[in-house]
This record gives C-alpha cells, structure tokens and sequence, in this order.
C-alpha cells in the first residue's frame, strides 16, 4: 500500500491543503485543524485503502490510520504548506464538544436500568388496559415498585456514572444522592415544611427524586473538592479526615446550593420545551423532527437525555423527544430498506438490510452511518419524513410513558390507559415516517457505489496469516478494567485498532507485559508499542486525548528497539496531575495484528493486577 498515495488522497478529500490550518498525528490518527468543515469529504476519505475510519471529533478532523499513521504523515507533511505544519500541537475541546461528551458519558451506563423500568411502565399499562391487573391489588403494586424504582431514585444511578466521569469516588457520590433523597427531605416535601436552617441558611424541601442535574452538579463539585481536601490532608490521615471534611462541606452544599440551584435549572429547561411546543405547536415537531437525523451525526441527541429525564420526573412522560426520535428510528430503516432494494452493489445491499432492522428496532446509527449519510440522499429522505412524522406527532399530542430504546418494540410504553388514542397516533406518525422515507429514496434515488472487490482495511502489522500466540499477555497495569462500552472513544470502544481491553490505572507505572522489543515509542510518551518473540504486536495507550499533553508528566523508562523483560517499567506517569489537566487516564491495551492471534481472548475480571493474565489463548 502506497503512503504517498493514502497522504494524496486524503489531502485531496479533506478540500486540498488550503483548507488545512493545521495537522499533527497521535499513535493511530492523523489530526487536523481545518477551515472548512463542509469542504471535507468523509466518506470518501473512509473508502481510502489504507484508512480505518475517520471523524469530527472535540473541534478535530480525525484520520484513523493505525499502526502506519508516522510513516503516512511523514509523507502528508511533506506534501503540504509550511504554514501547516505542526505535529506536535492540539487544542483542548470546546465547551459544546466538552458538554456533549459529558452528558454522553454520564447518561450511557444508566440507560440499561431506565430502559428496563420504562419498558416494565409500558407492560405495565398494557396489563391495567387489557384488565389483567386491578390497581388496587397487591401484584400492582410490585409492580409499580418494579417500574418506578430506577426512576425515583434516579439521583444514585446519575451520582455512580457521574463519579466514573469526574474521576472521584463513587461511596461519597452515593452518599450525596442519599442526602438529597434522606427521608427528612422527602417527608417534609409531603407534609409542605418550610424546610430547615443550619449556620443560618436555608435548606429547602424538594423533591429530588427522578431529578438529573442536581446530583450531577454536586458530584462535578465534589470532584474537585475531594482534590482540594485530600492535597492538604496529611497522608497517613486521609482515610478517616479526607472523607469527613468532604462531607463536612460537600453535603450541606448539595442541600443548600446545588440542588436548589439544579432543580430550578431542570425545571426551567422543562418549561422552556414546553413553552416552545405551546408556541408554534407541530412546527416544533417538524423542525426537531427534520434535524434530528443531523443530531445523531453530530452526537447532540445526547443532550436531549436531560430533558426527557426532567420531563419523565415532572410529569410521568415526555412528549417532546421521544416519540420525534421513534419517528426517526423508522424513517432511518424506510430509507435503508429502500437501498436496500434498489441498489446494485451487493455489499451495500447487506449493510442496508442489516441496518434497516437495527434501525427499526431503535438502533439507528449503522444506517445512519453506514447507509444513508454516506450515499447522502437518503439522509435527506430521512429528514423530510422525520419532519412530517414530527409534526403529526406533536400536533397529535403523543405521549411517550417510558425511556427505552426508540424502535417498535417500544409499542407498549405508548400504551395510556387514559387515552386509547395515543398508540394509534404514535403508529400513524411512525408509518407515515417509513413510507415517505422509503418512497423518497426509491424515487430520487442515489448515486450507487461501484463494485469492488476488498480492501484491507487494517495496517502493516495485520495481515491473515496467522501465527502462534503467546501463552498469555500480563497486564501492564495495575487497575479498574472499564466495560469498552464506557470508554467515550468509538475508535478504541468498537475495537477499530484491534481486539482491546481497557484499565483504569491504580498507580502510575507501566511494565511490559511480555518478554520482547520496544517496536515504538511516541515522542510525547504517552502510548508505547510492543512485539512479543513470535510477533504478536500490542500498543498500549494511557489516557484519551493524551498526546496534547506533549510528555508532561510522562517519564519513558525504555527506547525504541530495545528488548525488555516481562514486568519491565516501561513508562511512569503522575495520573493525579493528568486527571486534574482534565483528561481521561483510561488505558487502552490493543492487539494490533489480531487476525494472526484469532485465539486470543481478554480477560473478565474488573480489577486485574500487574503480571495478571490480560489476554490469554481460548483453549487455556
């Protein structure tokens, strides 16, 4: 494969070298600065032989590479203007970039429990409609329990996944949602007390159950307390002083501040939705509903999370997201199907199947991203029929009673006991959703891709032979292992780089995990790669976004080529002072050359020690 040719190609597709302000790489992407957005051509650069995936990511233009990134760039800058080049900068993410982030990483790992409890409200209703269940009876009631559950004490499932993302104990964060849900707040919410006084301020009675940006708030403020407390602390009293003084402060400024200072936040978002649907009524629907296939592209459906939850809490529904998103879901596969069927490549017919039935079922991303956005036209089919789907929706008044994945399996929680009605509109909105979709895309059809035949898509290191693996690969780490699902990257969570397990390191040295040779080094030293004695290939990458760090607060213990025992440092660094730059210090272990090593598996575990199996043959 031609480095000179992938550098052109990409170059050409990104708008030429006059829309690049800057460019740098990291250990597998290349990095850019551009001018121009909408000059860049995605898609084509995904098709590039040699490319693993590309995407606007936190203000940046991202080129995944893989293990040949250095040698492409090397030929990329050499191709491109002085005033270009710059390998060695990056620039912190913007604040709508940093907001997006969070919120996806805060919301993600609770999804599983308030789908679950949504779906259980929808079953729910159904069995009060059908007359299985008298709401007077005792299976009622645990039943209720069943599905109200996750969502009543909503604030210690956000203060767990909120205490992942600030890097700060999840015990104190939990006890910070017990404060806001204690039994004297919630008691004097129902009696109507005034509330309490403690050193002369206010603390008020408020329901905080079902509520979101509370517990956040307190647990981002607590994150950086908790640092503040513990620097002053002496370190043989940490254990018992640090967790005191943290209370001491953290709690009564969670009943006195944050909370108060939440809730009047979320309900004013709540209102403020409300107020904009009472105003122009189905237009809102039909321009939420039209943009929205361009939010999930842009990852800004995530900051609709906070709205539906405030909208559930408030008011036992929303009406204002979900049903516009189960619209979505369906104009999303009436597009893909309808690619599906009029398509003459045969890889893109199965993609388009196969996404079309994710999509149906609320999964929309492999059509979005697979199908529709690439081929461009029937995005736009998507979103006129998202837009009149939308505003039948709104202007129908459907209401949504459980937040569960947006496909038609979703049927039931649309399911009102009240209103009969409610389901036949939402089917209604969905239908006319499908078909405008399908029947635009196979009327003004697409410019369908040549067949040919295919490209490898992974680097030099990887190939189909394959080899005999090392009995196991150690960890390097001692530490956390995180469920890939919650590492906020999809190029290390969808494995793009090679079979992979991430560690939340415990301290701040990195040994190797085999005996072998140092097969790169990064100058700014944050990741490492290594080759085993019969080739295996492993990079081993500490934190996200690292590389704009420059080295700070990165020692490198080892050189390039140079062998190494097993249990060797390789690599010291200070995972406080990273953690407090802002940065994730998630580490990513990557077998990079996977398909020689098809046997290998990763470990289950999810604490693991250093010199523990990390990897190890299926058979073992």
């Amino acid at each position: 494969m031609d480095n000179s040719k992938i550098a052109r190609d990409i170059i050409d597709s990104i708008g030429g070298d006059e829309n690049i302000i800057r460019a740098w790489h990291c250990v597998t992407r290349l990095r850019f600065h551009v001018n121009e957005e909408a000059e860049v051509n995605v898609d084509r650069i995904r098709e590039i032989p040699g490319v693993m995936g590309a995407q606007f990511q936190n203000g940046q233009f991202q080129v995944i590479i893989g293990n040949k990134v250095s040698d492409v760039f090397k030929e990329l800058n050499s191709m491109i203007s002085a005033e270009t080049k710059d390998n060695q900068s990056g620039q912190k993410k913007n604040l709508v970039s940093s907001f997006l982030d969070m919120i996806s990483g805060v919301f993600s790992p609770v999804i599983p429990a308030i789908a679950g409890a949504g779906m259980m409200k929808g079953i729910l209703a159904l069995m009060q409609v059908l007359g299985w269940v008298s709401v007077e009876s005792d299976a009622y009631q645990v039943l209720t329990i069943i599905s109200d559950a996750a969502f009543y004490f909503l604030p210690f499932l956000l203060a767990v996944s909120a205490a992942k993302r600030f890097q700060v104990s999840e015990y104190l964060s939990i006890a910070l949602a017990g404060a806001l849900l204690y039994p004297t707040i919630t008691n004097g919410v129902a009696s109507g007390e005034e509330g309490l006084q403690f050193l002369g301020l206010s603390v008020s009675f408020i329901s905080y159950s079902a509520t979101v940006i509370p517990i956040i708030l307190a647990v981002w403020v607590l994150s950086y307390v908790f640092k503040w407390v513990n620097a002053i602390v002496p370190a043989a009293l940490r254990v018992i002083l640090t967790p005191t003084f943290v209370f001491l402060i953290m709690i009564p400024f969670t009943l006195i501040v944050a909370g108060p200072i939440g809730f009047v936040i979320g309900d004013y978002v709540g209102i403020g939705v409300a107020w904009l649907y009472e105003a122009i009524g189905p237009f809102a629907g039909i321009l939420i509903g039209g943009l929205l296939p361009l939010f999930v592209v842009t990852g800004m459906h995530y900051g609709f999370a906070p709205i539906i939850l405030q909208n559930m809490g408030r008011y036992g529904y929303d009406a204002a997201i979900l049903p516009l998103n189960i619209v979505n879901s369906l104009a999303q596969s009436g597009a893909a199907f309808a690619v599906a069927l009029r398509t003459k490549n045969k890889k893109m017919k199965s993609i388009a199947v196969s996404s079309g039935i994710s999509a149906f079922l609320g999964v929309t991303e492999p059509a979005v991203f697979g199908v529709n956005l690439k081929l461009k036209r029937p995005l736009y089919a998507t979103m006129a029929a998202g837009a009149v789907g939308g505003g039948m929706a709104v202007f129908f008044g459907v209401k949504c009673f459980g937040f569960v994945v947006q496909g038609v399996e979703a049927f039931p929680v649309y399911i009102d006991p009240d209103n009969a009605m409610n389901l036949v509109y939402t089917g209604l909105s969905i239908l006319a959703a499908f078909v405008i979709a399908f029947v635009l895309t196979l009327v003004f059809g697409f410019k369908d891709e040549v067949e040919e035949g295919e490209q490898p898509i992974l680097s030099k290191a990887d190939d189909t032979d394959t080899a005999a693996a090392p009995e196991d690969i150690a960890s390097p780490l001692t530490g956390k292992v995180v469920p890939l699902s919650e590492v906020p990257d999809k190029t290390f969570s969808d494995e793009v780089l090679g079979k992979s397990v991430a560690i939340m390191p415990a301290d701040g040295v990195l040994v190797a995990p085999f005996a072998g040779t140092v097969a790169m080094v990064y100058p700014t030293k944050h990741a490492i790669g290594l080759r085993s004695e019969n080739g295996l290939e492993l990079l081993i990458h500490i934190g996200l976004e690292t590389v704009n760090l420059e080295g700070k607060y990165f020692e490198l213990k080892v050189e390039q080529d140079q062998k190494v025992e097993k249990g060797q440092e390789l690599v010291l660094f200070d995972g406080t002072s990273i953690t407090n730059e802002g940065y994730n210090l998630v580490t990513m272990v990557i077998i990079t050359n996977g398909s020689q090593f098809p046997e290998m598996e990763s470990t289950k575990a999810t604490e693991i020690s250093k010199n523990e199996k990390l990897f190890f043959k299926a058979n073992n």
